[in-house]
């Protein structure tokens, strides 16, 4: 609270001065989100409402600073934690080669191996800093520094709060068409076992995170390779956790042909399946760290529900993604994925311990059901018949293994999906387009010898007139029986209105299906709503 009536009277001090200068840009975005109606599971429906209201406010002053601050309310939100008041605040000078920040800030060091500060509002999860941030450029080096607190509400696995204080920094000197990196991070942290409510003491640690990384670019050929090693100390348990993660990546860019491989090898805190399940363990991978996923993430709505989340703690896997021009108009991409644990782990006789059994080879995945494999393959074609009417027909198959480790009987279930998307976009005129999208999914569950198949079939139909309205609907239909609404098909209405080109007013009503939702290895589950929801974005 003294922090943000400090920062107020600065804000205020220095947009006195300025508007008498006559030299403020203002910049103000506002989202505001109402839904009411209901969560559904099964045969129980549980009343949902909330209210959202976001503003972002941005003043550049001078040329060379910049004064900002977020007002939020959400009270009750969609998904988090209640929140009333201000959530960000900054001031911050970029001139030449400085580059100084105080508040408030996100934070990238190389590809996120030791450092890697966002936020996914839609996921509830928020790791930005709160602290100071330089950067100094000239031509023969960069040179970044950092400290702050990081105030993290996990919400997404279970309702808990965890504080870091993080100091560090990036040194990187380029060289032509190579650039050499390192970074440092130490970070104390508090860390909650359980819930919120959970009577068991939080664990202190102290982290280092050293980072190095290396990049080549040439004309047709770059290649990408970062390591980073992480040692946490747990002052309760006096133990010192050790782990590793390195990220790989060579892309080739030639005439109407690009590929990209892409390398995983994440073990920042392999354990074995007591300890991997366990949520609250302080060893695991820190949630400011966020490496690459190595996972194609869709935007075809049956493909964003995923079947796998990433494992930073232990994954190994690559990613293959190619791009083909057969003609200025149409567009082949393809896509494949592969990814496994490391090593499996034997449960012994006695029922209750595991033995460690390290594989060969393991720095490359398997299809070994012991090591619960991923693999995914995907193709689309994209081929433009007008200059803003186009067509893209996909295929993509998918196939998640989970092994059961506590069974002495090696159980396993293996789900396969295969998905068929269909999008047509037609501009019929300067006053109306269509944009019709068909997805087929079908889905295979094997549990040793029993199988269950079902069908997945969403229809959404998109009309826009004259660049200000739109009028969408989508059908969903399944033929499980298991799903956790309890329903077999949802429908759902929208209206969009696009208003003096600064604000756009979205209105929908119906039912939503829900799914798990996955964004850079972030994963939540969203549950199925039936009811009324209004959004309305402004940008002045």
């Amino acid at each position: 609270m003294i922090k943000n009536k400090i920062f107020f009277c600065l804000m205020i001090l220095l947009i006195n001065k300025n508007i008498i200068a006559q030299d403020v840009v203002p910049s103000v975005s506002n989202i505001l989100r109402y839904g009411d109606g209901e969560r559904i599971f099964g045969s129980i429906k549980l009343k949902h409402r909330y209210f959202e209201n976001l503003t972002d406010v941005r003043l550049s002053l001078l040329q060379s600073f910049t004064v900002g601050f977020r007002l939020l309310y959400d009270d009750p939100p969609e998904v988090g934690e209640t929140f009333r008041g201000i959530s960000r605040r900054f001031i911050e000078f970029n001139k030449d080669d400085i580059y100084l920040r105080a508040g408030n800030s996100s934070a990238l060091f190389g590809r996120g191996l030791a450092l890697n500060l966002f936020e996914d509002r839609g996921l509830a999860y928020d790791t930005w800093m709160d602290g100071v941030k330089f950067k100094y450029s000239p031509e023969f080096f960069n040179v970044s520094l950092l400290g702050g607190t990081i105030d993290f509400r996990d919400s997404v696995n279970i309702v808990r709060h965890e504080t870091y204080k993080i100091r560090g920094g990036s040194f990187e000197v380029p060289l032509d068409e190579i650039l050499f990196g390192f970074t440092y991070i130490y970070a104390e942290g508090n860390i909650p076992q359980g819930e919120v409510t959970s009577a068991i003491p939080p664990k202190n640690i102290k982290a280092e995170i050293p980072e190095f990384y290396f990049s080549l670019n040439l004309d047709e050929l770059s290649l990408y390779l970062d390591w980073s090693r992480k040692w946490v100390n747990v002052t309760e348990d006096k133990t010192t956790s050790t782990g590793w993660g390195l990220y790989g990546a060579v892309s080739y860019l030639g005439d109407g042909f690009g590929i990209t491989l892409d390398y995983k090898n994440y073990s920042f805190d392999i354990l074995d399946p007591y300890g991997r399940y366990d949520l609250s363990r302080a060893t695991r991978m820190l949630p400011f760290q966020n490496p690459p996923i190595v996972q194609k993430e869709h935007s075809y709505t049956l493909l964003t529900r995923a079947l796998h989340e990433v494992d930073f703690n232990d994954e190994v896997g690559f990613q293959v993604d190619a791009f083909y021009s057969l003609d200025e108009n149409t567009t082949l991409n393809f896509n494949t994925g592969f990814s496994s644990i490391h090593n499996r782990y034997q449960l012994n006789k006695d029922g209750f311990t595991f033995s460690e059994i390290v594989r060969d080879g393991n720095f490359i995945p398997t299809f070994e059901k012991e090591f619960f494999p991923y693999y995914e393959l995907f193709i689309e074609g994209e081929h433009y018949y007008d200059i803003s009417s186009a067509i893209r027909l996909a295929a993509a198959f998918r196939e998640k293994t989970f092994f059961n480790e506590f069974s002495l009987d090696k159980s396993s279930i293996v789900t396969n999906s295969f998905v068929i998307p269909l999008q047509v976009q037609h501009v019929f005129s300067e006053n109306y387009s269509l944009t019709f999208q068909s997805e087929h999914e079908w889905v295979s569950e094997t549990f040793n010898q029993t199988e269950d198949k079902f069908f997945n079939h969403l229809i959404t139909i998109i009309n826009s007139f004259y660049s200000t309205l739109t009028a969408s609907i989508r059908y969903e239909y399944t033929t499980s029986n298991n799903d956790v609404s309890g329903r077999r098909n949802w429908i759902s209405g929208e209206l969009g209105y696009r208003l003096m080109q600064s604000h756009v007013i979205t209105l929908s009503f119906g039912i939503e299906r829900g799914g798990l939702i996955c964004s850079n290895g972030v994963c939540r589950y969203i549950q199925p709503f039936e009811g009324f929801r209004l959004n309305i974005l402004s940008q002045i």
